[in-house]
C-alpha cells in the first residue's frame, strides 16, 4: 500500500469518527435537553392537588413537548366516560365530558392499554375523512395514562411547528405520560384519603368530627357577622325494626336513599353528615328557622312519599326531625345549639314520629 493511499485511508477513518462522535454528542444533547424537561415537570407537579396539576400542564405541557395543542381526559371506568380535566384549546367547554364509545381512538386507546399514533388524521379510519382547520399538522397522538395496569386517563397531541411528529418526539412523549400518570395517580390517592376522613364510609357525606368542627365555624361566623345559623337533626323511625325485619343490607340501602335526599335538597354552603347510626344532621348557614322548616319538611315528605320492597312486599320508612336556630344572647356554642335541635327530635318522636318539631332556647333552661 502506498503512503498516499494510505494517508487517504486513515483520513476517511477519521472522518468517519468524526462523524459519529458528531451525531452520539447531538443525541447525548436531545438526550440531556430532554431529561431536563423531565425533571423540570417532575418538579412542576410533584405533590400537587389534581387540580393544580391540570392547571400546570396548561402552562408547561405544549412547551415540553413542543405541540400547540393537548386534552387530557379522567377515565371515569365504573361510568364508561371520559372527562376533560386538563387543555388548551380554543374551542373546547371547560365541563366536555363523553361515553367512552363516542370517541372510537379513546375507546380504542383505554381498552387495549396502548398509544395511538398517526400521522395524518384526515386519512385515519378514526375520523373517517374529518378535517379540523385548527391544525396544521395532521398527525395526532392518544396515549392511555396507566398505573399498574389500571387506565386513569387519557393524553391527545395535536399539532406542532415543525409539521410532523417522529419517533423521538413519541418516546418522550411516552416518558412524560409516565410522570403525569404517576402524579396524577398520587394526587387522586391523597385526595381520596382525604376525603375519606372526614366522610362517612356508606352515604359520603360528612362524617360527625368533619360536621362538628364545620358547625363550630359556622357559629364563629354568624357571631361575628349577626348572620341567621340554623341546624336540622333527622332520624329514621323504627330503624332497628327495619333492619332486624328486613335484614342490614336492606337497612343500607334505605340509608343511601335517605342520604341521596338530602344531598338533593341541600344547597351549595350548606353542610349534610351522618350524625351517628342512623341519625343524621344538617347545617344551614345564613338560614333563619322559618328556612329550616321548610327544608326539614321537603325532606320528611319526600322520604313518606318513597316506596321500599323486600321479599315481595313493599314499606315505606318515615322520618322524625328537630331544628333549632342559633341564639347568640343564651347560647354559648355549638353544643347547645345541638342540644335543643335533639331535644325537639326527641319530641318528634314522643308525639308519634314523621313529623318535625322546631326547638326553643327555653328548652335548655328546662333541661
Amino acid at each position: 500500500m502506498s503512503p498516499t493511499k494510505y494517508e487517504k485511508l486513515r483520513w476517511q477513518e477519521a472522518e468517519t469518527v468524526r462523524n459519529l462522535l458528531k451525531k452520539q454528542n447531538s443525541l447525548l444533547g436531545d438526550s440531556l435537553e430532554n431529561l431536563d424537561h423531565l425533571i423540570y415537570l417532575q418538579k412542576s407537579i410533584n405533590l400537587l392537588s389534581l387540580e393544580e396539576i391540570c392547571r400546570v400542564l396548561v402552562e408547561k405541557l405544549p412547551f415540553i413537548l413542543s405541540v400547540k395543542y393537548f386534552t387530557f381526559f379522567l377515565f371515569d371506568k365504573n361510568r364508561h366516560r371520559l372527562n376533560l380535566a386538563s387543555h388548551n384549546h380554543p374551542d373546547i367547554n371547560e365541563t366536555y365530558s363523553l361515553y367512552q364509545n363516542e370517541s372510537p381512538i379513546m375507546r380504542e386507546a383505554t381498552t387495549s392499554g396502548r398509544y395511538i399514533f398517526e400521522q395524518d388524521f384526515s386519512a385515519s379510519r378514526y375520523f373517517r375523512g374529518r378535517k379540523n382547520p385548527l391544525f396544521s399538522s395532521k398527525f395526532f397522538v392518544t396515549i392511555p395514562l396507566m398505573i399498574e395496569n389500571e387506565i386513569i386517563g387519557v393524553l391527545n397531541l395535536n399539532d406542532n411547528e415543525k409539521g410532523v411528529f417522529n419517533v423521538g418526539d413519541l418516546d418522550f412523549a411516552l416518558n412524560v405520560s409516565e410522570f403525569v400518570a404517576l402524579s396524577i395517580s398520587n394526587a387522586m390517592l391523597y385526595e381520596r384519603v382525604k376525603k375519606l376522613s372526614i366522610t362517612d364510609g356508606l352515604t359520603g357525606l360528612d362524617n360527625h368530627q368533619q360536621m362538628q368542627i364545620l358547625l363550630k365555624n359556622e357559629v364563629v361566623r354568624c357571631r361575628r357577622y349577626n348572620s341567621p345559623l340554623s341546624v336540622i337533626m333527622m332520624d329514621i323511625d323504627h330503624f332497628k325494626g327495619v333492619n332486624d325485619t328486613h335484614g342490614h343490607q336492606k337497612g343500607d340501602e334505605i340509608l343511601l336513599e335517605f342520604s341521596a335526599i338530602i344531598k338533593k335538597v341541600c344547597r351549595t354552603n350548606d353542610v349534610a353528615a351522618r350524625y351517628g347510626g342512623e341519625e343524621f344532621f344538617l347545617v344551614l348557614p345564613g338560614t333563619p328557622i322559618a328556612g329550616a322548616l321548610h327544608i326539614a319538611e321537603r325532606i320528611r315528605e319526600e322520604m313518606a312519599s318513597r316506596m321500599f320492597q323486600s321479599k315481595g312486599k313493599e314499606f315505606k320508612v318515615t322520618v322524625s326531625c328537630g331544628t333549632a336556630e342559633f341564639d347568640p344572647t343564651r347560647m354559648e356554642g355549638s353544643e347547645n345549639l345541638i342540644k335543643v335541635a335533639d331535644l325537639a327530635l326527641y319530641k318528634a318522636k314522643h308525639e308519634g314520629r314523621n313529623r318535625t318539631i322546631q326547638g326553643s332556647t327555653d328548652d335548655l333552661l328546662d333541661t
